[in-house]
């Protein structure tokens, strides 16, 4: 008599099973108020929107270069959905009111670049946009890395993407506000912001008086 084992009858199935997560887990480190913030460069051709004052002649130009006045630097991607909409819709209502407090603001994405250029038409923004490359800016931040993945931190993430956040640069590079929200879950302090774009802008022109 034949003897079959019925579950010999069927083939063993193997599951790939893959982890995503990086083996390095070492956690982002967002550079706080009253630091220096790293030296950054962008080429004329970075800009998807450019600032006004820029001269056509200039093929670089250097982070500092910017801190003739106080920069307001704000981190973007389209990764972030709704929250990023809104986010930028803040940008552009404060952009007037920070050049009246006599600063400037510029935004940077690592995003692509025709990504970027038909949010920008959808929305009609007018603040300068420029192309973070890989994130180097971002990571001189503190507020991006590949070992600590935004999607694995902020659930309806599928990409990873900087930290929202945005940061008063005064003189010396030195950080005199700053915004990071870790959870997606704030919003800019206008009143906080506008208030130390002014007071930087007040110590750099005092700075200059005295120099």
């Amino acid at each position: 008599m034949r003897t079959t084992n019925r579950y010999a009858d069927f083939l063993p199935q193997f599951y790939e099973i893959r982890n995503t997560k990086p083996l390095d887990r070492t956690k982002i480190k967002p550079i706080v108020t009253g630091s220096t913030f790293p030296l950054f460069h962008l080429h004329k051709d970075d800009f998807v929107v450019p600032f006004s004052f820029l001269r056509q002649e200039s093929s670089y130009i250097v982070g500092s270069e910017l801190l003739n006045q106080p920069l307001v630097l704000a981190f973007y991607s389209i990764h972030w959905n709704d929250y990023g909409v809104n986010y930028l819709e803040q940008l552009e209502s404060l952009h007037a009111d920070i050049q009246v407090m006599g600063g400037q603001l510029l935004v940077v994405s690592a995003d692509d670049r025709k990504e970027l250029e038909a949010e920008l038409a959808k929305h009609n923004y007018t603040f300068p946009l420029a192309i973070d490359h890989n994130h180097q800016i971002a990571r001189g931040a503190g507020i991006y890395a590949e070992t600590d993945p935004l999607w694995d931190r902020v659930s309806g993430i599928e990409e990873n993407a900087p930290l929202p956040a945005v940061y008063v640069i005064g003189q010396s590079q030195r950080l005199t506000y700053t915004f990071i929200d870790h959870y997606f879950e704030k919003e800019i302090n206008v009143r906080e912001l506008l208030s130390e774009v002014y007071s930087a802008g007040q110590a750099q022109a005092l700075s200059r008086a005295i120099a």
